[in-house]
Parts: structure tokens; C-alpha cells; sequence
């Protein structure tokens, strides 16, 4: 496992194998005037700007960045997920004659499925969609653990 650079969390502990633990204090390092700082310098803090969160689970610490979902409603992802299907299905139907002398016909169904499906999920999205714009003062459901959803 790589070890943790020091610098990168200055609040932070890391023990023999590289493991984030125990916060030596909670305060925020300020940043200082632009006037000291060196175009190295600016480029080095720039790095460390998102918001994070510490979490400890038993005897670790984890470190966890406060980022929000790229795509909230899953109409963009639904798209391009049976888009590729159908991609899938255009680049397989001239190798037909091979795929059946091989017994792969059923690639062909795969990727029609994949596609129908797709489409189930995109109008799925679509209406959820439309459903959240009505009630805009709801917060959209996550885990507090990020994405592992735990």
C-alpha cells in the first residue's frame, strides 16, 4: 500500500501501513495571502479544496469527500447504456452467418434485449424525473456511508 503524504493531510495520523487514524485537531488550516505564495505553492493547495468528511468505522478513520452525483436523474445514463446495445446489435448483424454457424445467435438477442430494456429504464427515469422537478423541496436519497450505500 502507498504511503500517505504528509503534507497532502496535515490533521491527520498515519500508521505503519499508511492508514489515515486519529485527528490530531479538527481546525481548519487557513489559507495563506496570495502575496506568499509561489505559483508551486498555489498549484500544490489547489489540490486539497473539496469539502471532506472524517469517518470511523471500529478502529479506522476514513477520509471521504462531500461530492454530489453527476447525473441525479439517470435519464442520460439509461440513454447511453441502450444506445451501446444498439451499437452492439449494428456491428453484430453483418457477422450473422458466422454467428449462427457458431452458435452465438443468442449475442444477437442479448444485445436486443439490452437495448428493449434500456428503453424500459430510460422512460423509468423519465418519469421519476418528472415526478422530483414536482417536488423540488425534496432532498434526493443517499447513503451517509457515499455510494457503497451501506
Amino acid at each position: 500500500m502507498p504511503s500517505v503524504h504528509r503534507a497532502a493531510y496535515p490533521d491527520f495520523v498515519a500508521d505503519e501501513r499508511g492508514n489515515i487514524a486519529n485527528p490530531v485537531s479538527s481546525r481548519t488550516p487557513e489559507a495563506a495571502p496570495m502575496d506568499d505564495r509561489s505559483p508551486s505553492d498555489s498549484a500544490a493547495r489547489s489540490i486539497d479544496r473539496s469539502p471532506t468528511e472524517l469517518t470511523e468505522i471500529g478502529q479506522r478513520a476514513y477520509i471521504k469527500g462531500k461530492v454530489q452525483p453527476l447525473d441525479l436523474n439517470g435519464v442520460r445514463t439509461m440513454g447511453f447504456g441502450a444506445l451501446a446495445w444498439l451499437v452492439a446489435f449494428a456491428l453484430l448483424v453483418p457477422f450473422y452467418p458466422t454467428l449462427q454457424a457458431n452458435d452465438r445467435v443468442w449475442w444477437l438477442w442479448t444485445c436486443c434485449a439490452g437495448f428493449g430494456l434500456g428503453l424500459i429504464g430510460v422512460g423509468y427515469c423519465r418519469r421519476r424525473r418528472t415526478q422530483l422537478a414536482k417536488h423540488p423541496e425534496r432532498e434526493p436519497e443517499t447513503s451517509p456511508l457515499g455510494a457503497a450505500g451501506l
